[in-house]
């Protein structure tokens, strides 16, 4: 791997000249709060210490996409125009492992089909990534092995130092940036990177409040699932009564890929298009059939999919799990649903 520094006040300077040739998105500050954007001008790009609440998802996985328009009976899909290149910048160690999570659900190998509207935008999209030193209160991707320093998934990735940021290129694409944009880089030295594993070293410590083992998690959510006597229904119950179904810990998830279709028609329904739209498995609709008949009508049952879902089910179905310890879901729950609490307490069960 190639290791190289990049002088603080020459990364903006790097980033605006990326700009004359690709689309920038980066964390930006807005009403509310930072989120990802695409930036009009470089002095917009936000360095903060966290992650934004909404993460890059959208950019590859919208929360509605056209999927193809019809009139009379004749299809037109939807052929992305030709755009220029896009960079992603700043993106966290835990949102590139939710993208590895999202590259294995919409793939080939997952379901026999690729998806071509995800993998448009994934393979137009360079990853500039930003490992964290000061996690936040919500934060436990150092339990789900997702952060806080990030071992793939990128094609730069930026550690800061004192007065530098150490850079590790870890693609083809990756090795061409560096190399067009040879002059804003140096080669690291011995010290940089021994400074960047002290800084990982000292960071382990700030999760120690939140020790869960996941292995025994799975363990018990697997032998919950065989026998139905590990986990009493009243656990479940009181976390469906506490939730409120409004879908926020869903959508805002890096992770979720669940979606509906949605038909949009004309009165005569002879013009329209094909929507794919974010869904909910929180919803009671959301496994609602024609006939009406619903196996998810109990918020109980409802409550403890999802929790099945994001803990067992992803490494049964992706080899991954589910939940890359964002604590996004938390941030966003007007009743303190924590993930990492509710694994904890089914570790102890």
């Amino acid at each position: 791997m190639i290791i190289l520094t990049i002088e603080r006040e020459n990364l903006l300077k790097f980033l605006d000249e990326l700009k004359r040739e690709a689309e920038i998105v980066a964390p930006v500050q807005r009403l509310g709060g930072a989120t990802f954007a695409e930036i009009k001008d470089i002095s917009e790009v936000n360095f903060l210490e966290g992650n934004p609440l909404s993460s890059a998802k959208q950019f590859f996985f919208p929360q509605t996409d056209e999927l193809f328009q019809f009139r009379k009976g004749v299809f037109s899909f939807k052929v992305e125009a030709k755009r220029k290149r896009r960079i992603l910048f700043g993106i966290r160690p835990c949102d590139l492992a939710a993208l590895e999570f999202s590259d294995r659900f919409f793939s080939r190998e997952h379901g026999g089909y690729e998806d071509i509207y995800y993998w448009f935008r994934r393979r137009n999209t360079i990853l500039i990534g930003i490992n964290c030193l000061r996690p936040e209160e919500s934060c436990f991707c150092f339990l789900c092995g997702s952060g806080p320093f990030a071992r793939r998934g990128y094609d730069l990735q930026l550690t800061p130092l004192e007065n530098s940021y150490l850079v590790e290129v870890a693609s083809s694409q990756g090795e061409k940036l560096v190399s067009t944009y040879s002059d804003f880089f140096s080669p690291a030295s011995p010290g940089d990177k021994r400074e960047k594993e002290i800084l990982e070293e000292k960071l382990e410590g700030k999760f120690s409040h939140k020790r869960v083992e996941l292995k025994k998690v799975t363990s018990r959510l697997l032998e919950d699932g065989f026998s139905g006597a590990v986990i009493e229904n009243e656990f479940w119950e009181e976390i469906g009564n506490r939730c409120l179904d409004c879908g926020g810990c869903n959508y805002i998830c890096p992770t979720c890929t669940c979606f509906s279709i949605l038909d949009k028609a004309d009165r005569n329904i002879e013009v329209g298009e094909r929507m794919r739209i974010w869904d909910s498995c929180n919803f009671s609709g959301f496994t609602r059939m024609a006939s009406g008949a619903n196996p998810g009508a109990n918020k109980r049952d409802r409550i403890k999919r999802r929790f099945f879902c994001k803990l067992l089910y992803s490494q049964e179905n992706q080899s991954l799990l589910g939940c890359v310890g964002c604590g996004r879901c938390w941030k966003v729950c007007y009743t303190d649903i924590d993930i990492s609490k509710v694994a904890s307490e089914i570790q102890q069960k």
